[in-house]
């Protein structure tokens, strides 16, 4: 009884771990990774406005 615990564990676990390999390799690696940015800019006496421009 204890030796096909142990067997099914085994099994389970190379399983498990080529469902991981397959899974990295299949995804593809060199996706661009786009970052959003903003920028403020303060204008001289008028210190509670900023302008926000969102690019694309």
């Amino acid at each position: 009884m204890r030796n096909n615990i142990l067997g099914g564990l085994v099994i389970f676990v190379v399983v498990l771990t080529c469902l991981l390999m397959l899974d990295d390799i299949s995804n593809v690696k060199d996706q661009e990774v786009q970052k959003e940015s903003a920028q403020i800019e303060q204008i001289e006496g008028k210190t509670d406005l900023a302008v926000v421009e969102d690019s694309e």
